[in-house]
């Protein structure tokens, strides 16, 4: 009665340990597909947002295209208001640059 309740407690241990490990396996690479499905769709709203954009840049060309114009036309992605302040901080740095080295001009003029 306990041997043949025993072997086949055996049996149940080696089966269950096959199914684990290839479950996990199984496991595992449905992460790696989840994981890699998430940056594909991720990817595809960046370009279709990078679609968009690029169409609305194009019809307002177009829309200019009848317009006679001298030069060269520069068209930028991000807005004005965006513009300004990288203007702004790249010149706040160089003021601070400035600053620094007449600082430094004036304190080797004062050492001698």
């Amino acid at each position: 009665m306990f041997e043949s309740g025993s072997s086949g407690s055996k049996k149940s241990t080696k089966g269950g340990s096959r199914r684990g490990p290839s479950h996990l396996k199984g496991t595992r690479a449905l992460e790696r597909l989840r994981n890699r499905i998430e940056l594909a769709v991720k990817e595809l709203h960046r370009l279709r947002e990078e679609n968009h954009a690029l169409r609305r840049e194009l019809e307002a060309m177009q829309r200019g295209a009848g317009a006679e114009i001298e030069g060269t036309q520069v068209v930028f992605s991000e807005s004005g208001d965006d513009l300004k302040q990288q203007l702004e901080a790249y010149i706040g740095v160089i003021d601070g640059l400035i600053e620094a080295e007449n600082a430094r001009i004036e304190n080797e003029e004062a050492a001698q």
